[in-house]
């Protein structure tokens, strides 16, 4: 058989190779060290002219190492391995935050590089979930240079008040100082320590009135705070400083106008210069003439003493007449007044305040200040409206004779 025969049985074009075959795998080529040298046909015939003897075998394992050998798989697939290699690293980031995102154990420290890092931060902020966000900082800090995550913080405003609002709940009042301070937020600084200082020591009026007073002094007195808030804290150091002298425990820990009341209460005759009078608290607090009218009208309504209600809020005009002076609005008094079962007389007197006709005869009416509502009706010369009024009323009542009285005057010149 001539040779172009031979290469165009059908035997030998099965037996050919093929450059087109499959790229083989790592287990193939491991395998082709660990084959038998003695065969049949024509290889035994090649191999029987070589040598008789057999040999020891090598694997082919032992000669290369896996990661050279998986580099030879890839190169001969025709791949790039710095495009795989790339590839998987951002394969690896997205499945991290997956992990993270589900609640599932992962290890960030498989994430080296400056570059990995911050692709997980700016993944998670992108998710926008702050479990994630806090978990990669957290990483961050421990892996990195504190500054470097302050400065990669300080453009991610979103995970920056994450962080800080997870040191601020934790109460890791010395590691959110240092980060307010490096960003130069040296007020919002001062301003969470206060809060930390109000907020862990509320138990002991002592150790907090010191602790303000140290901040007053070495934060809130430098350049650059808002000037609100200082005078915020100064004016609640005066207060801590006026209970601390007060030595009244059931006043720790309240508000400036539930001490109010407790002055009104207990302290009402007291002039202005003495600490626990009214007045003095007003000034050093700073509490409206509207908080304090509220105040002693509350007080002094619930104790039924109306005779101070009275003095403090009624007034006679260089006529002689009584009008009601108050910082409270008319309207509110009145409701207020009812409310609390005010003198009718007191009422009357508040109702009469009133500018608008309407709004008094309305107002009156609905509070049931009978007096102010006959008198409206007379001076409207409405007949019809005072009679129907009339039989509303109590047969015989000081309130129904009135009516009877102004029906019958004879000097108003009725309407209908």
């Amino acid at each position: 058989m001539d040779d172009d025969d031979y290469w165009n049985t059908s035997e030998t074009k099965a037996k050919a190779f093929s450059f087109d075959d499959d790229v083989l795998s790592p287990q193939e080529i491991l395998a082709i060290g660990q084959r038998s040298s003695s065969g049949s046909g024509e290889d035994g015939v090649l191999s029987s002219n070589i040598s008789n003897v057999k040999r020891p075998l090598i694997p082919l394992s032992s000669l290369v190492s896996p990661k050279v050998l998986d580099l030879m798989v890839l190169a001969q697939s025709g791949k790039d391995p710095n495009k795989e290699t790339k590839h998987e690293s951002e394969e690896t980031v997205a499945i991290t935050l997956k992990r993270l995102v589900l609640g599932r154990s992962c290890s960030l420290h498989v994430h080296r590089s400056l570059k990995s890092k911050t692709e997980l931060l700016d993944g998670a902020i992108a998710i926008g979930d702050g479990n994630a966000m806090l978990a990669v900082i957290l990483f961050l800090i421990q892996t990195l240079n504190k500054k470097l995550v302050y400065e990669l913080l300080s453009s991610r405003p979103l995970a920056l008040n994450h962080y800080i609002g997870s040191l601020q709940s934790e109460g890791k009042i010395s590691e959110l100082t240092d980060l307010l301070t490096m960003l130069g937020r040296s007020p919002d600084s001062a301003i969470y320590q206060f809060q930390h200082a109000v907020k862990s020591q509320l138990g002991n009026l002592e150790s907090l009135l010191r602790k303000t007073t140290n901040l007053l002094a070495n934060h809130f007195n430098q350049p650059g705070v808002d000037a609100h808030q200082a005078k915020m804290v100064a004016d609640y150091v005066k207060f801590l400083e006026w209970q601390s002298f007060a030595k009244k425990s059931e006043l720790n820990n309240k508000s400036p106008l539930h001490c109010l009341a407790y002055c009104c209460s207990h302290h009402w005759t007291e002039g202005a210069g003495n600490m626990m009078s009214p007045l003095t608290l007003c000034q050093r607090q700073q509490i409206s003439p509207l908080q304090y009218d509220w105040v002693v009208l509350n007080v002094h309504a619930k104790s039924n003493k109306w005779d101070i209600v009275e003095s403090l809020f009624t007034k006679k005009d260089w006529l002689g007449r009584t009008t009601m002076s108050s910082h409270i609005p008319i309207e509110t008094l009145l409701a207020r007044l009812s409310e609390l079962k005010a003198p009718e007389r007191m009422l009357a007197t508040c109702a009469n305040k009133i500018a608008s006709t309407e709004d008094r005869l309305r107002l009156s009416q609905k509070y049931k200040i009978h007096s102010v509502v006959i008198e409206t009706l007379a001076k409207q010369k409405d007949r019809a409206a005072l009679t129907n009024y009339k039989m509303t009323l109590n047969p015989q009542s000081e309130e129904y004779i009135f009516a009877e009285n102004a029906l019958r005057d004879t000097s108003i010149k009725w309407k209908n």
